[in-house]
């Protein structure tokens, strides 16, 4: 597609979808150990059983189900709030506000919304970290979701009941190839954040096509078209 095409694209949409972890912020080491380390920690407690199995749960859960917590929830019949507000008290003194990202999202016309398979408290947390709480319009999280993960297409649905988006003048961007693949298939346009490749090979698409556009980062693709992200440079 074209830089034309992308441009006559980007001012039909209405409605713009951001993932939140390493999505909204660059990809994070600091963040995703001490993630990591709280879902094995919960795993080890819950299910019982060593750190070593507890890693193997961990990933095979969050590639076969898109959630460590909704394989849990199936396997093992947790309470799932008690495991997002367990795995989300996280040490977020690592992220800052990004003036360029501000500026961008800022300049965007229409209607910004986080769709996480996070929790909501962790999300509101963070986009106050960032200093982009008071543009974001709507947060719908795994707790809205009923626990039920992107990719899962019932999942996309309920987002767009519950905020009244049309999928046809929407666009989401995510750093999972398969969340992306999962908005192209919900008939919204899907741009894959390419910079986290090593957090995400346990979710890669099964197909080529799963995008319609990707990039580094949100200001490398916003920039160009919204003129204010410009001024922060």
């Amino acid at each position: 597609m074209t830089t034309d095409d992308l441009g006559a694209v980007l001012a039909h949409t209405k409605n713009w979808i951001f993932d939140l972890d390493d999505t909204l912020y660059p990809p994070s080491e600091v963040i995703y150990a001490q993630m990591a380390r709280r879902i094995r920690d919960y795993i080890m407690k819950t299910v019982g059983v060593d750190e070593q199995t507890a890693s193997i749960i961990q990933k095979s859960y969050y590639k076969q189900y898109g959630a460590t917590v909704h394989g849990l929830v199936l396997e093992h019949h947790i309470q799932p709030a008690d495991f997002t507000d367990y795995v989300h008290q996280l040490d977020l003194s690592s992220l800052k506000p990004d003036p360029k990202l501000r500026a961008v999202l800022q300049a965007l016309p229409g209607r910004r919304f986080v769709f996480t398979n996070g929790a909501y408290e962790h999300a509101e947390r963070v986009l106050k970290r960032v200093g982009l709480d008071d543009l974001i319009n709507g947060i719908f999280s795994i707790r809205e979701a009923n626990y039920i993960p992107k990719p899962a297409l019932e999942t996309y649905q309920k987002m767009m009941k519950a905020f009244n988006i049309d999928p046809a003048e929407s666009m989401m961007f995510d750093d999972n190839q398969q969340n992306v693949l999962g908005a192209k298939r919900a008939g919204i346009k899907g741009v894959w954040i390419s910079s986290n490749t090593s957090n995400n090979k346990y979710c890669l698409a099964d197909c080529d096509d799963f995008c319609d556009y990707q990039t580094p980062d949100l200001v490398t693709f916003l920039s160009p078209y919204f003129g204010k992200a410009k001024q922060a440079s």
